[in-house]
């Protein structure tokens, strides 16, 4: 089979595919999420945790639970996948031992068969430049032994930009190379502001992740992309910035929105929410939401684009309108 096809095809639901990552300890919830919107979701991603320098799998969630828990979403209809994570001091060391990297493919490839998961998504980032070659390397044969059992790999990872290719290094990831290898990439359009930078904004906003997907998909095939998204919010505490944090509770948002003056205002140059408020302890803050409406404005990019779909970081606090609306939105019509 060629690399550039995906062992695991299936037609999506609606007209994009629809996918989400799942923390272990919201798992219920998403079940719940996935079972309500069954209509249109196609896979959930389980994120389980660090990778070891020994090739040896994170083991904070039970490979027996995810099982239960992947049976249970190919009950309706739901593919899933095992997402891997490895930080940059592991793979400085992975990279180092060819025995340690054919070690954590083949556990990889165990596991899939062991929970039934359909395939892997690989999540290793901030890697140093010099690795690209030998990362490259560890994705070719991880794709090679995946597909080998039928399995499917993806992989997360940033999205090129011509402010990027103007004032930025060499990233690790050869985007063009990768795609060869992988059936999904999913660059995550997330974090454009967040709560340590020195600048305050939204996490996402349209015109930003639009420009990046149109730059990715100068590099790899528009069938491969997979359009990472948020559900969380970010509040700037102005007066203290150092209370700033990403808001995963659209409830609380809400309760947000009635004490605003404002209320929940639109921003059109970057469509996404905003609300300003003033806390017990008189701070002043700048509530930047992702909503229905600032999801819609990526959905069009998702579309006009002609990209393979979407997959949201992450299932947990969201807002239910969130999926009403990638339903009506990509609903067979």
């Amino acid at each position: 089979m060629a690399a550039d096809t995906s062992p695991v095809f299936r037609p999506p639901k609606s007209r994009r595919l629809v996918s989400a990552w799942v923390l272990q300890e919201h798992a219920e919830h998403a079940l719940e999420v996935v079972t309500e919107f069954q209509d249109i979701f196609d896979q959930v991603i389980f994120m389980c945790h660090h990778a070891q320098a020994d090739g040896s799998l994170p083991t904070e969630w039970p490979a027996r639970e995810r099982k239960e828990l992947t049976e249970r979403c190919r009950e309706l209809g739901v593919s899933v996948l095992n997402d891997y994570s490895g930080l940059r001091e592991t793979w400085a060391e992975l990279s180092k031992s060819p025995a340690a990297i054919e070690a954590l493919i083949g556990n990889m490839v165990v596991e899939c068969e062991d929970t039934g998961a359909d395939g892997v998504d690989i999540d290793f980032e901030h890697l140093a430049p010099q690795e690209r070659f030998a990362f490259a390397d560890f994705i070719r044969k991880l794709s090679e032994a995946l597909h080998a059992g039928n399995k499917m790999l993806s992989i997360c990872t940033g999205a090129p930009s011509r402010a990027y290719a103007r004032d930025g290094s060499l990233p690790f990831l050869d985007w063009s190379v990768i795609g060869r290898y992988v059936d999904h990439m999913r660059p995550m359009n997330y974090d454009f502001f967040y709560p340590s930078t020195p600048v305050l904004g939204p996490t996402s906003t349209a015109p930003w992740a639009r420009e990046r997907m149109e730059c990715l998909s100068a590099q790899v095939p528009r069938h491969k992309i997979v359009m990472g998204l948020p559900t969380y919010s970010v509040d700037w505490d102005i007066t203290d910035p150092t209370k700033s944090r990403q808001i995963y509770d659209y409830e609380w948002i809400a309760e947000r929105e009635k004490e605003s003056e404002i209320g929940r205002a639109w921003l059109p140059h970057w469509d996404v929410g905003l609300i300003r408020y003033q806390d017990a302890e008189e701070h002043i803050h700048l509530l930047y939401v992702t909503d229905a409406k600032s999801t819609q404005s990526h959905l069009e990019t998702v579309d006009s684009l002609d990209l393979a779909g979407l997959c949201f970081w992450v299932m947990m606090g969201e807002d239910p309108a969130i999926w009403e609306c990638v339903r009506q939105y990509f609903g067979r019509r």
